[in-house]
């Protein structure tokens, strides 16, 4: 569990680019001794460097290797079709693709994990996430001041909700909007006052969504079997929980896919199920890119 690993700079609408720009010129530029060399190339100060390399890892673009001169960054599968089809993360599906990475990493996006798989509230205040948050960390034998807290609220709010609206003209906009903004899946309903928002069908591109939910349930997707689809709503690390859909929006996406050999569905006496049945589930994400430019 970490908190404040980002040194308080919430991911912005430009640096998921700068990211993937930096390691294809040097994967080894996050090194520390190569500090001064990784600011001249990017353009960003020293804490803002280090919380380049944060995101990079905690929303799954690349995993570090140790090795000698320094650290590697290692680019992970969706890094690779991101570079290749999305470098500017204008795509719906890239976006919630790095919102579900940083969901799910209850290692080194703590608050994340905890906001959308273990606190049930969806009317949020600083101050209501500041106990809850405080508390689980606690529990969980991580010390931490309330203050420490408060900003990662701050971090984490601020990857999500804009103060302002975003100008696509506005350089200046690219390196202070919140990356995930265009999601709206944690907006402002009154002043200090926040929920988390329920996705709809048309907002979750189908590819993307069994993707996720092969890649959550990676053991039965691999070997064919099946779960109930309650499970997908109900339990932590699943998509009912990150993504917040209805019952009834996703059984339509569960009809669709199924039509396109995705899935099996199955009724067992009122329960209702997914099978998995082979299909290349890993391969969904390039799928969803390539047919996104046809």
């Amino acid at each position: 569990m970490v908190v404040n690993k980002h040194g308080s700079f919430y991911m912005r609408s430009g640096w998921g680019t700068k990211i993937i720009q930096a390691v294809e010129q040097d994967a080894m530029i996050f090194t520390p001794s190569s500090e001064q060399e990784a600011i001249d190339n990017i353009g960003l100060g020293r804490v803002m460097i280090k919380a380049l390399r944060y995101w990079s890892d905690a929303m799954g673009l690349t995993h570090e290797e140790k090795e000698q001169g320094g650290i590697r960054l290692v680019p992970e599968p969706i890094y690779t079709s991101i570079l290749q089809h999305d470098l500017y993360f204008q795509r719906q599906g890239s976006l919630l693709l790095m919102h579900r990475n940083l969901a799910l990493n209850e290692e080194n996006a703590t608050a994340w994990y905890w906001m959308f798989n273990e606190w049930k509230q969806n009317v949020i205040t600083k101050e209501a996430f500041v106990e809850g948050f405080h508390s689980y960390l606690s529990v969980n034998g991580m010390k931490v001041k309330k203050a420490a807290v408060e900003k990662e609220f701050n971090c984490l709010k601020n990857t999500y909700v804009s103060d302002a609206k975003f100008d696509k003209n506005s350089i200046m906009d690219e390196d202070t909007y919140p990356f995930l903004a265009p999601l709206q899946i944690l907006r402002e309903t009154e002043k200090n006052t926040y929920e988390k928002r329920s996705l709809t069908g048309r907002e979750v591109p189908l590819e993307i969504l069994i993707y996720a939910i092969a890649m959550d349930n990676l053991a039965d997707s691999q070997q064919g079997k099946q779960i109930n689809i309650d499970k997908l709503m109900e339990d932590k690390r699943q998509i009912g929980k990150y993504f917040g859909m209805k019952y009834s929006k996703l059984l339509e996406l569960l009809v669709e896919a199924e039509n396109k050999k995705y899935i099996d569905l199955n009724n067992n006496f009122g329960n209702r199920f997914i099978e998995f049945n082979g299909y290349n589930y890993a391969g969904l994400v390039e799928k969803y890119y390539v047919d996104k430019e046809r």
